[in-house]
């Protein structure tokens, strides 16, 4: 895959994306109450965005 200057812009336009709406539900989850996980929790237990399948996204 060649990475061209639209894919890379398209791709961190994606992945920030993914970060404020992690962040977005992390500040709802405290205003509404939630309780700071341990580290290990936060590994465990993680919200990844759905990614496509690699060469079959292509």
């Amino acid at each position: 895959m060649e990475w061209t200057p639209e894919a890379i812009k398209a791709e961190i336009d994606y992945r920030q994306a993914a970060l404020h709406e992690d962040a977005r539900r992390v500040q709802e989850y405290y205003r509404n109450g939630g309780q700071p996980r341990s580290w290990w929790h936060r590994m465990t237990h993680r919200h990844e965005p759905e990614v496509p399948n690699g060469q079959q996204a292509a």
